[in-house]
């Protein structure tokens, strides 16, 4: 009788050992699934969040590229304007500006230096200074102070990632987006991977109908530069902010995954790459 009594108290020792931990492991699942729920949802959130802000820079550009379209001539007043009533610093934290890069074919390149430098900047000279078939210069930027000042009278179409965003949007007249590349604003400190987005702009009442047609119709483009840290931070940190999970992301340009692609930022805990 005793050995009975023995061996119903160890089984039911086992049988609340078991049941305790068969709870444990199925409270441990149920708290995994919450967690990669949430994980999922906050992903979600911010892939959603940072198509909408791009989305929102290309309504911005499209407006810009119709200002020109709208107006025989659009002078750097009317632009200094028109960003400041679109208050981009408030809407669009993280955009470095919104400018305009002028088409030069190479036998006006001295007459355009020289009209420049008539508005009040004596200094004006589209660089690089080699010579080429044909010259683009950032000639609007606002806000023009600070590190835009850096990009004034630059040839972005001279430098190979970013003619080949120049030359699609220009070819298929839609917006594109640059591949990495290291912005004229940085300066020797925080220096930041960059990327920029353009909207073409043609010449009014010209035909745009073929590749052909949009190549000699080209006026220039409307485009923003982006710090991404500074874009990303503005759109992630909000949704950080708001969860008590943190989610950690790798930002590449274009589909290739390799370390040369990658798009860094380190702020708060977060890493957004």
């Amino acid at each position: 009788m005793h050995s009975i009594y023995k061996l119903l108290t160890w089984l039911v020792l086992f049988l609340g050992l078991t049941g305790s931990g068969v709870a444990s492991y199925w409270m441990k699942v149920d708290a995994d699934a919450r967690t990669y729920q949430q994980f999922v949802y906050n992903s979600e959130e911010i892939k959603l969040k940072i198509e909408a802000r791009l989305k929102a820079h290309e309504q911005t550009l499209l407006s810009g590229a119709a200002m020109f379209n709208a107006s025989e001539t659009v002078t750097r007043q009317e632009w200094q304007s028109y960003v400041q009533r679109l208050r981009i610093n408030e809407h669009f934290n993280g955009i470095q500006g919104l400018g305009f890069s002028l088409w030069i074919p190479a036998a006006q390149l001295s007459a355009h230096q020289a009209r420049i430098r008539a508005e009040g900047f004596p200094d004006y000279m589209v660089r690089p200074e080699d010579k080429r078939e044909a010259y683009t210069s950032i000639i609007f930027l606002e806000a023009f102070a600070d590190r835009n000042l850096r990009a004034f009278g630059y040839d972005m179409y001279s430098e190979p990632v970013r003619r080949t965003a120049m030359v699609r949007a220009r070819d298929e007249n839609i917006i594109t987006l640059s591949g990495r590349v290291t912005l004229v604003q940085e300066t020797d400190k925080d220096i930041q991977a960059g990327t920029l987005m353009y909207a073409p702009v043609y010449r009014k009442n010209q035909p745009i109908d073929t590749v052909e047609q949009r190549r000699a119709a080209l006026f220039g483009w409307v485009y923003s530069p982006f710090r991404i840290n500074d874009l990303l931070t503005n759109i992630v940190l909000p949704v950080q902010k708001s969860n008590a999970a943190q989610v950690q992301l790798r930002v590449y340009d274009g589909d290739n995954t390799q370390a040369e692609h990658l798009l860094e930022l380190t702020a708060n805990k977060m890493i957004v790459k």
